[in-house]
């Protein structure tokens, strides 16, 4: 196998973690569009070094320790957006809309629904945080690397959609204000409409995504506790 071939899945890895900065400078300079395809592109390797180290049998201990952390990297900006500019906003129509599962907990607990959301990605980055320190700290008293389980990667596959679901509804934000301004309200009425919709989506993965989260951090801490893996 060729040098080169052998390094792209690293390759992959080190473009995601430059990607996501990129990203979120994007964002935060309200070039949504262009945020959204760094992003979705950036997701786009996370699964390409995934299925090329799998395909050819590339395994490394770079891409193993790395892998994880450029994941970590990019969703954590991604997360960072969402508390910047948070979902359950007057969706620029002065009605608030509010999924039912963050409604309800937001109802029983008294708090504001982006205070629920705020919590939720409080948890995941501790989560990670922690299976972070674990992964160094296993290698550096053992040697080994805590392997990602499945459970641990559909839960940041999901994550990633959440991310880009807000993504997405925050161009049909822009696209909403454009057609006030424009005064046409046909495109109005259906953008708001796919907000709703996309909200309610958001926020089911979001769940899913806390769920799945919890499963892997205890498989991780049982990996942590074995003395072999």
């Amino acid at each position: 196998m060729s040098p080169i071939l052998k390094n792209i899945p690293n390759i992959l890895t080190i473009s995601r973690i430059f990607l996501a900065p990129i990203f979120f400078l994007l964002f935060i300079n309200n070039y949504n569009y262009l945020a959204l395809f760094c992003f979705f592109f950036a997701s786009v390797t996370d699964f390409l070094d995934g299925f090329l180290a799998r395909k050819f049998n590339i395994v490394s201990k770079f891409g193993k320790l790395y892998d994880p952390l450029a994941d970590k990297v990019l969703i954590f900006l991604g997360c960072l957006c969402i508390v910047i500019d948070p979902p359950f906003s007057l969706m620029y129509t002065g009605y608030q809309y509010v999924p039912p599962i963050t409604g309800y907990f937001s109802y029983i607990f008294n708090l504001d629904p982006n205070v629920i959301v705020y919590l939720i990605l409080a948890f995941l980055l501790f989560r990670d945080f922690i299976a972070t320190t674990l992964r160094e700290i296993k290698l550096r008293k053992d040697g080994f690397i805590l392997k990602t389980n499945f459970i641990a990667k559909i839960k940041t596959t999901i994550l990633i959609i959440s991310i880009h679901l807000y993504l997405l509804y925050q161009l049909l934000g822009d696209s909403f204000l454009l057609s006030r301004s424009i005064l046409n309200s046909s495109i109005a009425i259906k953008n708001h409409e796919s907000q709703t919709t996309i909200l309610l989506f958001f926020d089911y993965c979001l769940y899913l995504t806390l769920i799945f989260s919890l499963i892997s951090l205890i498989d991780y801490i049982n990996q942590y506790r074995s003395k072999s893996i």
